[in-house]
């Protein structure tokens, strides 16, 4: 992971930072508890302790005890000490977010575009990311955590290649960190979800898990042995261009034909609703069937939407199962406006999952839903910045 720089704690030293970062995670953790999992003393914790204070990194607390006894102190991150950056920037919308260090929420910015040139998205991503560091001040903010569609080389901070997008190659954590004077981590979306999903919602204690996020596409993120890999090319997770339909007509943008994306992502799922009730000569406008609508009805069992929902959640299942036996992963994470549907989805995608996977192993799998719903883009770009505060000896620039 890269280095994070600060003048202001450039001392800190890695005891320092592993204190940090327990802090960071358990809002409960007391001088004790971390003395007991260093194996240090406890003069050698309160010296780390007393450094982190008095640069107002950290702070104590008092706890009341449910038994009535004596309050205990424990540590917290002084959330006020620096606020980030995070930008959620998607196909057709970017979302803006100032947080705390923590990750208390202070403001968020939506917006939807229609723009496909590299100029164009790009104008739009300085004006947002400008408006917040003049609202906020460059001296408050951390650093920023730009999530985006792509491959995307987190180490060099370049997106390789985004479709959409038409970015090729484009060194975009330079000229961001050239335009704000602010440190910048740029990662793919959806391992940015699977960070935050690890460090705000229901994987953090789990070692190896897939994160699986439908929307206009279908990607993953994967999770081995406490570590995201990545692959070889920073490709890993492409599961939307797995074919799953040798006989369509429908081009993905990848250029082949029957991609799990061109057949079950949200769009996918609309256009086949489109077809169902133009056969069956129902006259419903184009324009009314959306997304929402057809996770709507379909809880209801209503036709098409009911079997068209259920389908894609059992043929996507089936893909995530082979996976699984490869991997041998026992968690998955399933993220996006599909778990509106509730059981419907998830059901069938376990069954999907059931019918491809090892027997003895299928017992072992657990299947969850986003703790962080649709919230999980905005958290996966901030969850970039605070997950790196504790890589190598230095913080980010302050």
């Amino acid at each position: 992971m890269q280095k994070i720089e600060s003048k202001k704690i450039r001392k800190l030293n890695t005891t320092d930072y592993w204190i940090l970062e327990k802090v960071m995670k358990d809002s409960e953790v007391s001088r004790t508890d971390l003395a007991k999992e260093m194996e240090l003393t406890s003069a050698a914790i309160s010296k780390a302790i007393k450094k982190l204070m008095l640069q107002d990194i950290i702070m104590e607390h008092e706890v009341l005890e449910s038994t009535g006894g004596r309050p205990r102190k424990s540590l917290i991150v002084n959330k006020e000490y620096k606020k980030i950056i995070g930008v959620n920037l998607g196909v057709g919308f970017i979302n803006i977010v100032v947080s705390h260090l923590n990750g208390e929420i202070i403001q968020i910015r939506q917006r939807k575009f229609v723009y496909k040139t590299q100029e164009k998205v790009l104008d739009l991503l300085y004006e947002g990311i400008s408006d917040m560091v003049e609202k906020f001040g460059e001296e408050s903010i951390i650093g920023i955590g730009l999530a985006t569609h792509g491959l995307v080389d987190r180490k060099k901070g370049t997106v390789i290649f985004s479709p959409h997008f038409k970015w090729k190659k484009l060194d975009i954590r330079r000229e961001l960190e050239r335009k704000f004077n602010l440190k910048v981590i740029v990662e793919n979306d959806v391992r940015a979800m699977l960070t935050a999903e690890h460090m705000y919602g229901c994987a953090g204690n789990m070692k190896n898990f897939m994160l699986l996020y439908i929307r206009n596409g279908v990607g993953a993120a994967i999770f081995l042995n406490g570590r995201i890999f990545e692959g070889s090319n920073y490709s890993a997770g492409e599961v939307g261009h797995f074919i799953v339909n040798e006989k369509s007509t429908i081009q993905c943008r990848c250029g082949k034909f029957g991609c799990l994306e061109t057949e079950y992502s949200e769009q996918a799922l609309i256009n086949k609703v489109i077809w169902e009730l133009e056969k069956r000569d129902r006259n419903e406008s184009k324009e009314k069937i959306t997304i929402d609508r057809i996770y709507s009805r379909s809880k209801h069992k209503e036709e098409p939407y009911y079997s068209i929902v259920k389908e894609a959640a059992y043929e996507t299942g089936k893909v995530i199962g082979n996976i699984l036996n490869i991997l041998d992963i026992d968690n998955v994470v399933v993220a996006g406006d599909i778990i509106m549907t509730e059981k419907l989805y998830m059901n069938n995608f376990r069954k999907g999952v059931d019918r491809m996977i090892l027997e003895d192993f299928n017992k072992k799998v657990k299947i969850v839903s986003s703790a962080l719903d649709d919230m999980i883009g905005i958290y996966g770009a901030i969850s970039l910045v605070t997950s790196n505060l504790f890589v190598g000896e230095k913080l980010m620039k302050g």
